[in-house]
């Protein structure tokens, strides 16, 4: 993964990785989100124009393929891994799986893998007082820490019966007292 606002490091990066997927470090839903293949067709306008000329930060990564098993949300509440992800799965072409662009929640177990990225990093999140977080993985890697406003309870929540919304309140309620 790379962050930066220099374009020259995105296309140091693009000639590293051949199939990489730009988009803003700020954004959501899935709203800018491009993949360049190796060919690098527009490399240099989906920089400029996302990017604002430099002015807006930008993450670049290594295309993943598995991202048609979908991109898994995980929760962590207060340092506690929750015991499902959300997978969102791109439909079509797309390789977006976010929900707001289409994409279809699947709720499921998490893997022993994304268990092991979870449970390393809830500990040091909360240390740092992120309440809650939102881990976005694609096959086995971590790809994003959000901290914003993570989504994904009500989607749990139906499919499962793991009511993360409850546990968010009880947590918060300690928390408080």
């Amino acid at each position: 993964t790379l962050v930066t606002r220099d374009i020259h490091a995105i296309r140091d990066f693009h000639g590293l990785h051949h199939d990489i997927v730009i988009k803003p470090l700020d954004g959501m839903g899935g709203m800018g989100v491009f993949r360049v293949g190796p060919d690098g067709l527009n490399l240099g306008s989906i920089v400029e124009t996302l990017g604002e000329n430099g002015s807006r930060t930008l993450m670049a990564q290594r295309f993943l393929p598995e991202i048609t098993a979908g991109d898994k949300r995980v929760l962590l509440i207060g340092g506690e891994v929750m015991p499902y992800a959300l997978a969102r799965i791109p439909q079509g072409t797309e390789i977006r799986g976010n929900l707001a662009v289409g994409g279809k929640g699947l709720a499921m177990a998490l893997t022993a893998r994304e268990e092991e990225i979870a449970n390393h990093l809830a500990p040091i999140l909360a240390k740092r007082g992120l309440f809650l977080v939102g881990l976005d993985m694609i096959g086995g890697y971590l790809t994003e820490i959000n901290v914003t406003s993570p989504t994904c309870f009500v989607e749990i929540a139906q499919q499962t019966d793991c009511d993360v919304a409850k546990k968010w309140l009880t947590r918060l309620e300690k928390e408080l007292a």
